[in-house]
Formats: structure tokens, sequence, C-alpha cells
């Protein structure tokens, strides 16, 4: 009788998540918690229940993700873990529970990594910031969350069509923990396979298509903002030789190459193309340059960025970040708003948005000990 009123509590809930009960936030809370009592009487004993109650402990993390209280989602995810991982063994529906709450896991990590449009807070460049070591140590157990759950896919039947896209989707996460732990090239390889894993799906797999488009436009967005940042050695090159490197993504691989100042027959050669049609895509395709001078009195001093023309953008073609950043600098240099000699300036270039200098594609700075400028990097 116990359990029977437990599984009707729990049926209540399955409605009330669904949002076809019109509950407030804190009443919902209530319920969860009524339920995950009810649940766990039975669960050391009754492993269909104790999946089910690693289920509405991974309701009670995101409830509490969603409401900013990270370390009490963390808390719930892991006891959703030690729930579902014995009946995980045993059937295929508690096995995907149990992957869910591993990528659920995974995203809670790895949330300081990421900025408040959900993109990659840290570029990892040299000299550049670096997440805390406690982030950092959260972002690597994120990642391994990540490929666990990739492991309970992988072990169940790839006929279905469940498994099929719950891989895809592990895939396009494993991609997002990578990028944001530094290694945009993995992540770009990552998001290429996930796409042709959703492409691959049959049209029924229960999935609205609506749903399936989202996630492909999503992951054509992560792939081209991926390529802007690998680098053309070992990076572009690896993915075209690994066949990773999507034919309509080409133009942009040939511009991500000119950008970092690789020369179009090197380019030509790393990606197997001939060089008049890395010309020709140089030619027709133009990427949006977007740069800023800074200047201050003397170290320890806040920067002060400059008006336009000397903080804006234009469409650049067949033109290297640092061919657009020594344009600048001369006229900067040789017009009438350059600072004295004490004090310094610098000027960041960027590919398509303004952000932090740790990811802008040129950085040069000028101090007052130098009498020419010094670059930070081409990036």
């Amino acid at each position: 009788m116990e359990r029977t009123a437990a599984l009707r509590l729990d049926a209540e809930w399955t409605r009330v998540r669904s949002g076809r009960a019109g509950v407030a936030s804190a009443a919902r809370e209530r319920k969860l918690r009524e339920v995950i009592a009810a649940l766990t009487p039975h669960a050391d004993t009754d492993p269909p229940l104790a999946a089910r109650l690693g289920l509405r402990y991974t309701d009670l993390a995101r409830h509490h993700f969603d409401a900013g209280r990270r370390t009490a989602a963390l808390s719930a995810v892991r006891e959703a873990l030690r729930r579902c991982a014995g009946p995980a063994e045993q059937d295929p529906e508690h096995a995907r529970w149990y992957a869910h709450a591993l990528i659920s896991h995974s995203l809670y990590l790895a949330e300081p990594l990421s900025d408040e449009l959900g993109l990659p807070r840290y570029s990892f460049r040299q000299g550049g910031d670096r997440p805390p070591a406690a982030d950092r140590a959260d972002g690597c157990a994120a990642l391994a969350s990540t490929r666990r759950a990739i492991e309970v896919w992988e072990r169940l039947d790839s006929r279905d069509p469940r498994n099929r896209q719950g891989l895809a989707q592990s895939h396009a996460f494993l991609g997002d923990r990578l990028e944001e732990l530094g290694d945009p090239v993995e992540a770009a390889a990552w998001a290429v396979r996930s796409q042709r894993e959703f492409h691959a799906l049959p049209p029924d797999v229960g999935t609205p298509t609506t749903v399936r488009a989202a996630a492909l436009e999503h992951l054509g967005d992560q792939l081209e903002r991926r390529l802007r940042r690998c680098p053309f050695h070992g990076g572009l090159t690896r993915l075209h030789t690994d066949g990773l490197l999507p034919e309509p993504l080409l133009p942009l691989a040939v511009v991500a190459a000119r950008v970092e100042g690789v020369e179009p027959e090197v380019i030509a050669a790393g990606l197997g193309l001939a060089l008049s049609e890395v010309q020709r895509m140089l030619r027709a395709r133009s990427w949006r340059a977007v740069w800023r001078f800074d200047t201050r009195e003397e170290d320890g001093a806040p920067w002060t960025a400059l008006a336009h023309p000397w903080r804006g953008t234009n469409a650049v073609t067949d033109l290297s970040a640092a061919a657009v950043a020594a344009d600048l600098v001369d006229a900067f240099l040789n017009g009438p708003v350059r600072p004295p000699g004490a004090a310094q300036w610098r000027i960041a270039v960027w590919w398509e948005e303004e952000g932090h200098l740790d990811g802008s594609r040129f950085c040069v700075t000028h101090t007052a000990s130098t009498s020419t400028a010094t670059p930070d990097g081409v990036r």
C-alpha cells in the first residue's frame, strides 16, 4: 500500500512537472520533496523505485539550479546518480535516466566556465586569464561525467532511435565541455559528429521536427564560432585530414586561416584546395573586424577606450588581423589623437564582435619604456 501511495504521489508530480497543473515554485518544491520522502523508504530494496527516486532527485537539482542554488543542485544530482547507477545496469529506461543525470551533473559543474550568454568565459590564450583552480577542476570533472554518459548510451541498443538521439546529444555536450576547457579543435570535431548523428536519425524518433531543427541550428552556430578560434596548423588542417571539416564551411576555414595570417598558398596545401579556389573564397567572403584603442597615463591606472574612429568596425577582405591592426596603428601614430610619449596605449582587433582581450585576434601594447609598439600576440 505504501508503494502504491508513493507511485500515486509520483504520478501527481509528473503532472505538476509537465506544467499541466499551475503550481508556484515553492509549492512545486514542497510537492517534489513529498515524492522523494515517499519513495526513499523503498529505494534500497526496489530497483525500479530507486531509479524513480533518482529521477526525482534530478528534478530537484534542476529546480535548485534554476533558482541559482548551484551547490544545492550539485548535492541533489549526486544523490540522483547514486540512486540511478544500480538500476541502470538492469533496465534500458533506467539507463537513459542515469545518462541524463550524468549530463545534468556535468552542466552544473561546468557552469562557472560560461558567461551569462552561455559562451565560454575563458579563451586559455598564452598570458591570458585562467579560471580559478576549483572551477578548472570542476570543468574537468564535468568532462569526465559527460564521457560516462556517453559510455552509458553506447552500451544501449543502437537500433533504438532514442538511444541514438541520446548519444548525439551527449556528443554535443562533450563539445561544449571541451570548448570551455580551451580546446576548440576537439570541440569542433564533436559538433560535426553530433550534427551528422542528428541528420541520420529517422524522422519518427519521437522528437518534434522543430526541436531537432533547433538542435541542428544551435550546433551550426557553435561550430562556426569554434572554427573561428581553431588555429590553422594542427587545428583546421587536422579537422580536414580527419574528414571533420564540412564542405559548406570550407570558405569559413579559409577566412579563419587568413585572419590568422596564413598565406593563401599554405592554406590551399593544408586544406586540399586549389590555390585559385582559395583566392576566389578570399575575394568572395569578408570578415567583420572590430577594433578598439585604449589609453592610460601610467601603469596601474584604468584604461580608457577612445571614441570613433579608434573604436569601430569594418568588413575586411583578404587581410589578416595583424594587417588590419598595422593600418590602424599607422593612422593612429600619425594622427592628432596620439597620446604623449609618457602615456600608454594598446589596440585589440576582434573577429565579429568586441569582447575580452583574451579573445581578440590581435593585440598590441605600447608602453612608455618602448619607442615602438610591442605585440602581445597574434591570436
